[in-house]
């Protein structure tokens, strides 16, 4: 199902996705307006939104949120910045700047003029998600934005998460697997290989981290000087 977010209901790119025969479910999504896989959700803006939540500090911080909930976070920027520049007080620069700050946070931007247009992109994405499904099962999994919470469950996925190349949903699975933070530390790499998402990159990044030696301080500076 492609799941989307309940107050979506009733835009045009909804109809537009039942007419193009999309099965969608509506629910209230914490992160994002359409979710189309377990690691893919689709935030959409039309190009006036795009430019009130520069205003608002909106952008970054939902930027953030869908990078840490999804593996692939897309933000679908719909409509024409031409026209909407007309009447805002934003030039072509802070636009472009924006973008590409948003690439740099790992999250994918593409461009659409209409609803019709967001509407087919949402729909193949979803199409091509369900036949990777097919070809290789995945294992459904929704990870709510880990805002500030002081819960045990939270701790420990922060814990995992921080490891550069783990997003949220890797370290809910690892723990899904492994059960405790200290049972996934003390894996050996083909323990490690057991969970969807650990590659032999990850995983070589994920020994190096764990058994290099931290260099020790320099001390010879603080003996014999003399000082109390």
């Amino acid at each position: 199902m492609l799941v989307v977010d309940y107050r979506e209901r009733g835009s045009r790119v909804v109809r537009e996705l039942e007419r193009l025969g999309a099965p969608l479910k509506f629910e209230k999504l914490d992160v994002g307006d359409y979710l189309v896989s377990t690691d893919t959700c689709i935030e959409r803006k039309t190009c006036n939104d795009f430019l009130s939540s520069i205003v608002d500090k909106r952008l970054f911080e939902q930027a953030r949120y869908m990078r840490q909930a999804y593996a692939k976070p897309i933000l679908v920027v719909e409509g024409d910045f031409e026209r909407a520049l007309l009447y805002r007080r934003f030039n072509y620069p802070q636009v472009y700047g924006a973008l590409a700050a948003l690439l740099d946070m790992g999250v994918h931007v593409l461009r659409t003029q209409s609803a019709v247009e967001t509407a087919y992109t949402i729909f193949y994405l979803y199409k091509r998600s369900v036949e990777r499904r097919n070809r290789r099962y995945l294992p459904p999994a929704k990870i709510k934005v880990i805002k500030s919470n002081k819960s045990l469950e939270v701790v420990q996925l922060n814990l995992i998460a921080t490891i550069p190349g783990l997003s949220y949903e890797l370290a809910h699975r690892i723990l899904m697997y492994f059960k405790t933070p200290r049972r996934f530390f003390k894996a050996s790499p083909a323990e490690l290989r057991r969970v969807k998402g650990l590659g032999s990159s990850r995983i070589a990044r994920i020994v190096e981290i764990l058994d290099t030696i931290y260099p020790p301080l320099a001390m010879g500076s603080e003996e014999g000087d003399g000082s109390e």
